[in-house]
């Protein structure tokens, strides 16, 4: 089976070298970068390239499997502009860590049968082909998301492409995902960000002589796309808001405690610390 990767960045080149070694599947990329292209090719990890996403419509890719590794925004064009493909027996699927915004787009075209969300749980603060490996996603979560329109040959299709490279999968309904990871991934991007400007604005060069190797660990965050995280926090946008309001609640409560009772504040940290030991 082809195998079509748009966007050959850190997802889309750990696929195709965690892929390439298997002879159920014939690897191609497409990528306005053409140095990535060149780089999979010289390592083998794809075995050739389209000169257009228009190319999709000839007969010899009937039956592929389309991913799309680009940020949200560029997904969402891209996704509009395979719009000649919906319904047929190409299946498409995506990587993005945002899915109510795509959501939507797919509502404008009564949800196309051949769609399926995809958020592989795995990646890194570095970008790019370049810093992509394979096995990246062995062992790490997979959520998918799919309408009840969805032809089954195309959610077994996307099932097993996760299964061969590793992944435990999940189904979840598109806006609870987003719900869900405005929590658990996206605030701690946040976090990061605005820790980082309140360190800025304090103007000491040599900070990082006075910190240990858990600022850096937690700041490390920050070093990730700063394209890709715009596109993110703008897209669940709503959802995000509703999760900062949350930590700011949770700075008050400690920032009170802190200004109190010392046996309160430790009884207070303890109480986090179990949870964190039990769920984390």
């Amino acid at each position: 089976m082809k195998i079509i990767i748009i966007g050959l960045g850190l997802i889309g080149g750990s696929i195709a070298k965690t892929l390439s070694n298997s002879e159920d599947f014939e690897i191609l990329a497409f990528d306005s970068d053409q140095s990535s292209i060149k780089n999979a090719l010289d390592k083998k990890s794809i075995q050739g390239s389209l000169h257009s996403l228009d190319d999709l419509v000839n007969p010899e890719y009937e039956n592929s499997l389309v991913i799309i590794t680009t940020p949200p925004s560029a997904t969402n064009r891209i996704l509009r502009s395979l719009e000649f493909l919906f319904n047929s027996s190409i299946t498409i699927t995506d990587t993005t860590s945002t899915k109510s915004f795509l959501k939507k787009t797919l509502q404008e075209f009564s949800f196309p049968k051949n769609f399926i969300f995809s958020h592989p749980v795995a990646g890194s603060h570095l970008s790019g082909e370049k810093n992509s490996v394979a096995d990246l996603f062995n062992g790490k979560s997979t959520i998918l998301s799919y309408h009840d329109l969805v032809e089954s040959k195309h959610v077994d299709r996307v099932t097993n492409l996760w299964n061969i490279l590793g992944s435990k999968i999940t189904v979840l309904d598109a806006d609870l995902h987003d719900q869900i990871f405005a929590y658990s991934s996206h605030l701690p991007h946040v976090a990061a960000y605005a820790l980082l400007n309140t360190l800025k604005g304090l103007e000491q060069d040599d900070l990082s002589d006075f910190s240990g190797g858990g600022l850096g660990e937690f700041l490390r965050l920050a070093s990730s796309s700063p394209e890709m995280w715009a596109d993110i926090f703008s897209m669940n946008e709503t959802n995000i808001s509703i999760a900062i309001d949350d930590l700011i609640k949770s700075l008050e409560i400690l920032k009170d405690k802190i200004g109190k009772d010392p046996n309160s504040l430790k009884t207070f940290l303890v109480e986090l610390k179990n949870f964190k030991e039990s769920n984390f």
